[in-house]
């Protein structure tokens, strides 16, 4: 997917432009991670890439640090990676994407960034793949604030085989227009 190297990138830049805080305390309401049974994956970043007439969502586990030695040309194993394309210009706040308003969606975890890009990794959901068992059968992400500060949000997905998935996400996102990318 070309927004995991958007993705990698706009990372970089925010940790190159970031404040630094004296304030080590976490203000955030919400636990940012995803939880699928008796697993809770922690989410430390996010990104939101608009193109077009599709919004590109991702959240991920990855540390300012490890994003820093990944432009050094070292590897970051054991990366979990929450991406989800919804089909509207941008995110809206107080706005319910639903299943139907989402093209894609998958969660991978324990893959690598090598040269800016994700790979290999084992899935844990998706809409659409080879195993009908991890395929989300309902479910929806809902905005709860967003604008140039941070971004609020939560979802909840069924898979096929009955497991409930939750997630929630408070905090500063990396902000990519693909059409200013040409």
């Amino acid at each position: 997917m070309k927004s995991l190297k958007y993705f990698a990138i706009a990372l970089f830049a925010l940790v190159m432009t970031a404040c630094a805080s004296d304030d080590s305390s976490n203000s955030n309401s919400y636990e940012n991670n995803i939880t699928i049974e008796a697993s809770t994956y922690p989410m430390n970043s996010a990104l939101v890439e608009t193109s077009f007439n599709s919004v590109f969502l991702n959240l991920t586990n990855i540390t300012e640090a490890q994003i820093e030695d990944s432009f050094s040309g070292v590897t970051i194993n054991n990366v979990d990676l929450f991406s989800i394309q919804i089909n509207d210009f941008d995110l809206t706040p107080n706005r319910t994407y639903d299943l139907s308003e989402i093209s894609s969606l998958e969660f991978i975890v324990n893959g690598s960034i090598v040269g800016g890009e994700y790979e290999d990794g084992f899935f844990q959901f998706y809409k659409s793949g080879s195993n009908s068992n991890l395929e989300i059968t309902e479910g929806s992400l809902t905005i709860i604030d967003y604008d140039v500060e941070g971004i609020q949000l939560t979802f909840t997905f069924t898979r096929a085989d009955g497991e409930e998935i939750s997630g929630a996400y408070e905090g500063a996102f990396i902000y990519i227009n693909n059409t200013d990318l040409d």
